[in-house]
């Protein structure tokens, strides 16, 4: 059964370069940026993992986070990890895309990790929330595309959620709540994908991906 819920318009790659000043780096637009999101325990990242694992064409943005790694986790691979001092620092400088406070942890996007992966002719991919991803397509559209993950059933996801058994009961009901606000959002995204399974569901946004690129 196919995953893909709602379909969007889709662009053709533009030849030209854009150039966009803004928070103090420069931007040149050659690829497309990608974006995937969900709510918290939806296995967003397992899928943008696996998405790159099927495709080393696609260039990874790392999103920088003030909260504490995990067991399963890798530094400068899954997320770059860094003090809140460190966050705050980049913060003043504007050296984030976006960036915001979930669940009393901050998560940021610099604009450097995308310039500079851009200016190489690179399509892009990460993983952020809705609020960065209306971000991040204000400034850079129109080659930015939005793919959002939900899970079968919200108590699908409590589960996922209290299988990975990080989280005290406050933070779980925290995580289910946002949840229900972050599926509101779900139609700002040009796709829509429900994970099942996160290597079907990863093959069949990468298929979407290549669409979009023109790779058959």
């Amino acid at each position: 059964m196919p995953k893909r819920i709602h379909r969007g318009l889709l662009l053709g790659r533009k030849d030209t370069v854009i150039n966009v000043r803004l928070l103090g780096f420069v931007y040149m637009r050659k690829g497309f940026l990608f974006v995937v999101s969900g709510p918290s325990g939806v296995g967003k990242t397992s899928v943008l993992n696996k998405i790159l694992e099927i495709d080393d064409s696609l260039s990874k943005i790392i999103t920088c986070t003030t909260r504490p790694m995990r067991s399963n986790e890798t530094p400068d691979v899954d997320y770059i990890f860094m003090s809140l001092s460190d966050f705050m620092d980049h913060i003043k400088n504007n050296d984030f895309v976006e960036f915001s406070e979930v669940y009393g942890n901050y998560y940021g996007i610099l604009g450097s990790s995308i310039s500079e992966k851009a200016d190489a002719g690179h399509d892009v991919i990460l993983s952020t929330n809705w609020e960065g991803f209306l971000k991040i397509k204000k400034i850079f559209s129109p080659n930015t595309f939005g793919f959002f993950i939900r899970p079968p059933s919200m108590d699908a996801l409590e589960q996922r959620i209290r299988s990975r058994k990080t989280d005290s009961e406050d933070v779980i009901a925290s995580r289910l709540k946002m949840a229900e606000k972050d599926m509101s959002y779900r139609f700002c995204f040009q796709y829509i994908y429900q994970n099942d399974d996160i290597i079907e569901t990863a093959s069949d946004i990468l298929a979407t991906i290549n669409e979009i690129r023109g790779i058959n």
